[in-house]
C-alpha cells in the first residue's frame, strides 16, 4: 500500500505549451470555414492557470492577423464544469446564442493577464450575425478536441 501510495504522489499530468492549437485549426479545415466565419469561440476554459494559458495561447496562435474581431465566452460559470456533459451542454447554449445572433456574456469575467488583453474576451452580451461557432474540449494528458458548429 505504501509503495502504491508513493507511486500516485509522483504522477504529474502536464498541459502542452498550445494545448487544443491543431484541433482548432483541423476543424476549421474540415468545416471549411475561416476565422472571419465565426461569431464566437467557446473556449474549454477549465479554470487553471496552466490549463487557461495554454488555451489562450492556442487561440492568439488561430486568431492571428483576426486578435480583437472574434468574441471568445467562456461558459463554465453559468453551470460549473460537468464533466463529461460540459462540452456538449456549451455546444448547446452556443447553438442558442448563435441562432438568436448574440454572443453570451462570460459572467463574472473582469481582466486578464496582461499577456492575453489583446483577445476580446465578452463579459457582456454581444450581437452577431455569424451562424458558426467554434467550441473547444481538453482533457488532463493533452487530449484536445474542437468543432466548428453552424446555427441554423
Amino acid at each position: 500500500m505504501n509503495n502504491l501510495r508513493k507511486l500516485r504522489c509522483r504522477v504529474k499530468l502536464s498541459v502542452p505549451l498550445n494545448v487544443s492549437q491543431r484541433s482548432m485549426s483541423a476543424a476549421l479545415t474540415q468545416a471549411g470555414c475561416s476565422i472571419a466565419d465565426l461569431a464566437f469561440i467557446i473556449p474549454h476554459g477549465s479554470g487553471t492557470r496552466k490549463g487557461d494559458r495554454s488555451e489562450m495561447k492556442s487561440m492568439s496562435h488561430i486568431l492571428d492577423g483576426h486578435i480583437g474581431d472574434i468574441p471568445i465566452c467562456g461558459l463554465k460559470p453559468y453551470t460549473g464544469h460537468l464533466g463529461a456533459t460540459s462540452d456538449l451542454a456549451e455546444v448547446i447554449f452556443g447553438l442558442f446564442g448563435a441562432r438568436e445572433g448574440i454572443v453570451p456574456a462570460t459572467p463574472n469575467f473582469k481582466t486578464t493577464e496582461n499577456e492575453f488583453t489583446n483577445l476580446r474576451i465578452s463579459n457582456m452580451h454581444q450581437s452577431c450575425t455569424q451562424k458558426h461557432f467554434l467550441s473547444i474540449s481538453y482533457g488532463l494528458g493533452g487530449q484536445s478536441t474542437s468543432v466548428v458548429v453552424e446555427a441554423k
